[in-house]
């Protein structure tokens, strides 16, 4: 819901703005853009899943990853109707054949390539993977900290916060779950909408 409306107020902002400088000259700089989010998938809290109990009485994890990408992702119908089918345990090969059933595309790796996680982030998708022990969660996008890279990682067991590993580590613990990552090809929330320009002279 929040990320359809950062779009809404971005093409509203763009409605506003065409056409209406005042008469005269009007002197104006352009402002800086600000340092991207981070994490890129930056998920508002309350758009968070936290993982449930399915019908055998197994957890959820790779569903309710996977509905917290989605939603990053725009398709909250989608999100939604997903969550309502499925639950319980899944492994990655029958995980991608019911996303083929659903004719929805995406892209995955099951050899825990970092560039893999590269490209979901500056592509600003995200992923869902591997990590924890028999446990899927959502990869969020590198963060830098302090001159380091760190992975940030959504884990539907604790909604409400953002966990990060220096990427070394997580990249050699990610390998060791199976190194399985899958990104769906929808685009993502756009961007936070910013100030470009102020006016410095007007006569």
């Amino acid at each position: 819901m929040e990320a359809k409306l950062r779009t809404l107020v971005v093409a509203c902002l763009l409605l506003i703005c065409t056409g209406c400088l005042p008469e005269g000259d009007v002197q104006v700089r352009s402002l800086p853009a600000p340092p991207p989010e981070q994490p890129i998938a930056n998920l508002p809290t309350q758009l968070h899943q936290r993982n449930w109990t399915g019908r055998l009485n197994q957890g959820s994890c790779v569903h309710a990853s996977l509905v917290n990408h989605l939603r990053w992702l725009n398709e909250f119908e989608l999100g939604e109707r997903w969550r309502a089918t499925y639950s319980d345990g899944e492994w990655d090969s029958r995980l991608r054949n019911r996303l083929d059933a659903a004719d929805i595309n995406y892209s995955y790796t099951v050899k825990a390539d970092p560039r893999f996680l590269d490209w979901a982030t500056a592509t600003r998708r995200g992923a869902i993977l591997w990590w924890k022990p028999a446990h899927c969660c959502t990869f969020v996008g590198w963060v830098n900290r302090d001159g380091r890279q760190y992975a940030a990682i959504l884990d539907n067991n604790y909604p409400g916060r953002f966990e990060l590993t220096p990427r070394e580590q997580f990249v050699r613990l990610w390998a060791g779950y199976g190194g399985f990552a899958l990104t769906v090809m929808e685009d993502p929330a756009s961007s936070l909408p910013y100030r470009s320009y102020e006016v410095i002279d007007e006569r």
